[in-house]
């Protein structure tokens, strides 16, 4: 389906929804140490649980997002998405508990389920080739935007109180209002019929999405792995000074938010290598990480690990438009962009094992094992590419709007 009957407020519209992908994790990961010492009695698990509860209800909401939107109007699926992640997500302000603070926001992440893939099926249903590619980039930018954003933000509300920062989540109601009046209604039963080339036919989910989930899973491991781990690296290692913590989360996202926005263009000029260099460029970052010993060092190597994370994932979400057929493509995004939630969720539970194996659970030894891993995907990756170009990419020109 072409844009051409899209407005600029559609557009606008369209990509701002990506601004609420991570927003309930970059708004409360800051504050966890003023809950903590609101309730002392509560222990270090049930602080990390409340990061990462709603993506215990937020992927397998994604998942059914996607199949729901075989069905009913995405559109109105993105509103009720946003009212429940706005409304359940301000509630832990008027918390009195611990446990009532972890059921909101278990609650928020139906909301957050129902929100994060559909951005990306409304792109690909009204974009193809170069400008889908785009899209899907500055959708990826806008979710880092945020994150910077919120990082900066909150540090000064906390400054208020804990319970403060929860406000932030009337956010999502002012973009539910905007997404009323400025989304495209995306009816599944007025989908126009195409001839679909060079992809896996399946009765179900095709078995590419999976793997494409997994891909966008392993990306945001890695990526957590950066982020959840700065400021302890920083303190312990006594590089830079406190208020640089906050500085330092926000470049992996000032580099994704540039790369996002690149997409593109840089998909054009290296083509079917384009995962091997991006997968580089996070080696490199890591590489950096782990031997560093400065904030200078550091900060170049946070905005190589963002460039190459943030490269990818417009990549494999271009990748699924391509590769999965238009009436299983809402479904296959509600499982790929789960991935993202899936990689934060599974990142302590990965560095505890990865801990337990070599006895090392310092943010440094963690660098080094990433950069380890990613140097070895950057090699079997370039090695699949010169061997089989057409298994890592497919034609990125645009195609008819018949023949897709």
């Amino acid at each position: 389906m072409k844009n051409l009957k899209l407005t600029k407020f559609n557009v606008f519209a369209m990509l701002l929804i990506p601004f609420v992908w991570i927003y309930e994790l970059s708004v409360v990961a800051p504050i966890l140490g003023s809950i903590g010492a609101a309730f002392p009695s509560a222990s270090t698990f049930q602080l990390q649980l409340i990061v990462i509860i709603p993506f215990f209800t937020s992927i397998p909401m994604s998942v059914l997002a996607g199949k729901l939107a075989k069905r009913y109007d995405k559109r109105n699926i993105i509103i009720l998405g946003l009212l429940i992640y706005g409304i359940t997500g301000m509630l832990p302000f008027l918390a009195q508990t611990m446990n009532q603070i972890l059921i909101c926001r278990l609650v928020t992440g139906i909301g957050v389920g129902l929100v994060l893939p559909l951005p990306n099926a409304m792109i690909a249903e009204h974009f193809e080739g170069t400008k889908r590619q785009r899209m899907l980039g500055l959708a990826t930018s806008v979710a880092n935007i945020a994150n910077v954003l919120d990082s900066i933000a909150v540090g000064f509300i906390l400054l208020l109180g804990w319970r403060y920062p929860f406000l932030c989540f009337s956010i999502p109601l002012v973009i539910m209002v905007i997404a009323i009046f400025g989304l495209p209604k995306s009816d599944p039963k007025k989908k126009p019929t195409v001839i679909v080339k060079d992809r896996m036919a399946t009765n179900g989910i095709p078995k590419i999405a999976w793997a494409l989930v997994a891909f966008m899973a392993v990306n945001w491991l890695f990526f957590a792995f950066n982020i959840t781990n700065m400021a302890l690296f920083m303190v312990k290692e006594k590089i830079g000074l406190p208020w640089m913590i906050g500085i330092a989360i926000c470049f992996p996202g000032l580099a994704s938010i540039l790369s996002g926005a690149v997409f593109p263009e840089f998909y054009k000029k290296t083509k079917n290598y384009l995962v091997s260099i991006s997968i580089a460029f996070f080696a490199v970052g890591y590489v950096v990480m782990f031997l560093t010993h400065s904030f200078a060092t550091q900060t170049f190597g946070n905005l190589l690990i963002g460039l190459g994370s943030g490269m990818l994932t417009p990549y494999i979400l271009n990748l699924t438009s391509q590769k999965v057929e238009a009436n299983h493509r809402d479904a296959a995004y509600g499982l790929v962009t789960s991935g993202i939630h899936i990689g934060y969720l599974i990142a302590p539970f990965a560095q505890l094992a990865i801990l337990t194996i070599s006895g090392n659970g310092t943010p440094r030894f963690l660098f080094g094992f990433s950069a380890v891993m990613l140097i070895i995907a950057t090699i079997v990756t370039l090695f699949i590419a010169i061997k089989n170009p057409n298994k890592i990419v497919v034609d990125i020109e645009e195609k008819s709007p018949i023949e897709v």
